[in-house]
């Protein structure tokens, strides 16, 4: 069995973890920060950027162990970045640190009233942040639907935009993002061009260990 307790138990996310996959041979450790296994590491190649916005992560549970999970990849690379788990028994979400209600807050979640990005979203906004969940599409959903902290902030959305190019969970339909690649996506929409790049090159090297360390 994955070891998510125990990683629960020694601090925050990507912080004294020690998440570890099964393997024949004993438990595969992860690194703390990219959250692969230790000979696959990406972090001597990942460059951080500020993207100029606060982003919290609100992440849940489940993902914790996963490899797949690109939310944490986010994390360690978006300087002004917090990462906020959802879904521990006996460990609430800290609300109050999650939703500021004295700056303008926005939820990067596709609601029927969701504004799409553009690069006029943020003009004229004073210190805004932005909330992001990540989890599977079913997981998200309910996290916004259970949860009224998230009702009042403002919902941000992407432009019709191309087909996904995360292959490692699947399948998805076109236009459903791992939440690294919907980040990218949102920032060319709010024309932060110059960082896309980088965080471009960091998804596709993240995959490429993933899928070789899966023969695929």
């Amino acid at each position: 069995q994955i070891c998510v307790q125990l990683a629960l138990d020694s601090g925050p996310l990507r912080t004294g973890m020690a998440l570890g996959l099964p393997h024949r041979n004993g438990l595969l450790h992860l690194c703390e920060a990219c959250g692969l296994i230790h000979r696959d590491c990406v972090c001597d190649a990942l460059t951080k950027v500020d993207p100029e916005l606060e982003i919290r992560f609100l992440l849940h549970a489940s993902e914790l162990p996963r490899q797949s999970n690109t939310g944490g990849i986010a994390h360690a690379i978006l300087e002004n970045s917090s990462m906020h788990i959802h879904g521990v028994p006996g460990r609430p979400v800290d609300w109050a640190e999650l939703v500021d209600s004295t700056r303008p807050g926005y939820l990067f979640y596709p609601t029927p009233n969701a504004e799409v990005a553009s690069p006029t979203t943020f003009a004229g906004v004073e210190n805004p942040y932005l909330v992001v969940l990540d989890g599977t599409w079913p997981q998200a959903r309910r996290m916004f639907q259970k949860n009224s902290a998230l009702h009042g902030l403002k919902k941000l959305c992407l432009p019709a935009g191309p087909a996904h190019r995360w292959k490692v969970r699947g399948p998805y339909s076109a236009a459903k993002y791992c939440t690294l690649e919907a980040l990218i996506l949102l920032f060319e929409a709010l024309g932060k061009n110059e960082l896309c790049a980088t965080l471009w090159r960091s998804l596709e090297l993240v995959q490429d260990r993933l899928m070789k360390q899966r023969g695929m």
